[in-house]
């Protein structure tokens, strides 16, 4: 017999959009967060509605911690700033060395 799902006061359940994933951390990982700035793997994560603040349950599982402290990466390569206009090939602002004094 299958154990029905949580819900919240709202009527959410734990896939629902506005039940986030937050993660909990030990003491010294509250350390290592808030002075050095390092994202430490979290102890658990407790899945909370965002609207009423209650908790819908948490878990201990590997790969969801991993998935929260594992650091972001870009999504798509990231493009190179185009080409300035280029000047004349005997002009004097592309060789200032070159310049002439008087």
């Amino acid at each position: 017999m299958a154990r029905p799902l949580r819900t919240c006061r709202c009527g959410h359940t734990k896939e629902h959009e506005l039940v986030a994933e937050e993660p909990e951390y030990t003491l010294w990982g509250w350390i290592l967060l808030s002075m050095f700035g390092i994202t430490p793997k979290p102890d658990h994560v407790v899945y909370r509605c965002q609207m009423c603040r209650q908790s819908l349950g948490s878990t201990r599982d590997p790969k969801i911690l991993a998935r929260k402290s594992a650091p972001k990466r870009a999504t798509a390569p990231v493009a190179e700033a185009p080409a300035g206009p280029s000047s004349a090939p005997g002009d004097d602002a592309s060789h200032p060395e070159e310049s002439t004094r008087t």
